[in-house]
């Protein structure tokens, strides 16, 4: 039998499949708008509005996550986490059927936004399941996951986009890729419900003994100290903390929930703001206006996002020991140097046209991924996810998380247009953003690292309920064994 260790990593990485069903789907849209057989079915290679129907594909999608986003907190505080993800997974997978059957652009983009629903409500529930389990001295680790998956979800598109543009059967080379999005959320499907259930949403619901013997599967005596204790604690924190309910209008009225709402959606927000995944989505048609041909355009696109696994697996690695504001920081730095190299290279090349100049524009863009990679992505949802009290850590986190598709919305909607009306410029719009939230996060932003989830209320000033009981508990665990929890 599998340690609680192994077994705790392995639940972690199982319901990541909900992350690499967003990576995917996310990014999927990239190589089949640069696939010839995509375009010329739907007409995209000839109609006018081309241009205008591309950034619908785009914005629709996003849009149907942010509504995923903000309608999941709900189910998750009624139905604990599991169930969410369950039909969120399933919505997917229909979303994705029918995109893949799509006869017509109108029903492609309908799916698109149901899509968008099932991914909006995955990419928020998957790292709040995450952290709840997690112990606080590898937290960090164990979210990272989630956007070590969601990369491994970006690569995946864009390879097998690639290797499907060398089919020769037209409808295959599009619906193929397009139907494979949906086996990791069939997969997320079967099996999530078979996971042991948040305990921190067992003990709000005051189901105890299931709340300890869902604990007790992920946590070694060993490794993470005697969790029989530690659970004792857990739930006085817990129980202290839900004498109050939270409402959706008390993330404004109380300080330290509005506090956690405008952090946490700035993060999610400022990510975005980095132009990441306007490059990513339209990748190949930047790569093309470098003077690339179709293949060349996949490669590089695959080369690029190639990277972005591999770095955020760096990111989950040393996120526990450097600590999220500098692994921001840091990130948030490197990527306004690489748009601000990506913005001279391009605007050289569009009056000289040179070769080497268009590999210059190529390599920074290779840059910003690397930075954002290494520090940005998935430090965002480790802390997103943490920094809300049990109660309201759902609809906090759904909240958070729709920065995100708001972000999206406004630059993938808007890139068509400005790419064609301005070019490089509208990268200036991410320099700004991405350089006012270094200085908002160096100045507002605490530090979480590795402390635990109920004890990070003090850093947002909340009032110090049952610090009594709290040290009681504490006092005990250093003088005595306790009793069996009932």
């Amino acid at each position: 039998m599998a340690s609680p260790s192994v077994t705790r990593f392995l639940i972690i990485l199982f319901v990541a499949l909900g992350s690499l069903t967003y990576g995917y789907c996310a990014s999927i849209i990239a190589t089949t708008l640069g696939q010839p057989s995509f375009l010329s079915y739907f007409a995209l290679d000839t109609r006018t509005d081309s241009t205008a129907i591309q950034g619908a594909i785009n914005g629709l999608f996003q849009a149907g996550g942010l509504v995923g986003a903000l309608s999941s907190g709900s189910f998750a505080d009624k139905y604990g986490r599991r169930w969410p993800i369950f039909a969120s997974a399933i919505l997917t997978v229909v979303g994705g059927g029918l995109q893949a059957g799509s006869v017509a652009v109108a029903m492609y983009i309908v799916m698109r936004f149901v899509t968008g629903i099932g991914i909006g409500a995955l990419v928020t529930l998957v790292p709040l399941y995450q952290s709840e389990i997690s112990p606080p001295a590898i937290r960090g680790l164990l979210v990272g996951m989630h956007g070590v998956l969601i990369c491994v979800g970006y690569a995946l598109a864009s390879w097998i986009g690639l290797a499907f543009y060398f089919v020769n059967a037209s409808g295959a080379q599009w619906r193929i890729p397009l139907a494979i999005q949906c086996l990791a959320p069939l997969a997320l499907a079967a099996g999530v419900l078979f996971l042991p259930e948040s305990p921190r949403w067992l003990l709000s619901q005051d189901r105890s003994d299931e709340a300890f013997a869902s604990f007790a599967k992920t946590r070694d005596a060993v490794a993470d100290g005697d969790h029989r204790l530690d659970f004792e604690l857990l739930r006085e924190q817990v129980r202290q903390e839900t004498y109050e309910s939270h409402k959706w209008i008390d993330f404004i009225k109380q300080p330290g929930l509005r506090k956690r709402c405008i952090i946490g959606w700035l993060t999610m927000f400022g990510a975005q703001g980095t132009a990441t995944l306007v490059i990513n989505n339209y990748g190949p048609s930047l790569y093309k206006s470098l003077g690339y041909g179709t293949v060349q355009q996949l490669l590089i696109q695959c080369g690029w996002i190639s990277i972005c696994p591999i770095g955020n697996w760096i990111n989950a690695l040393v996120v526990d020991k450097v600590g999220r504001m500098r692994l921001l920081m840091f990130g948030f730095a490197g990527c306004v140097v690489a748009l601000v190299g990506e913005c001279i290279t391009v605007s050289i090349f569009q009056k000289h046209g040179q070769s080497g100049v268009a590999s210059a524009a190529v390599f920074f863009l290779f840059l910003h991924i690397t930075f954002f990679s290494v520090s940005v992505d998935a430090t965002s949802y480790i802390y997103a996810s943490e920094i809300f009290p049990t109660p309201a850590r759902a609809k906090g986190l759904s909240i958070s998380v729709s920065g995100l598709f708001v972000a999206t919305i406004i630059f993938l909607q808007a890139a068509p247009t400005a790419f064609a009306e301005v070019g490089w410029k509208y990268y200036l719009l991410f320099v700004c953003i991405t350089s006012v939230l270094f200085v908002v996060i160096w100045l507002w932003f605490p530090e979480t690292r590795q402390k635990p989830l109920e004890d990070i209320s003090n850093l947002f000033g909340d009032a110090p309920r049952g610090e009594t009981k709290h040290e009681e508990v504490v006092s005990t665990k250093e003088t005595s064994q306790p009793k069996a929890v009932s």
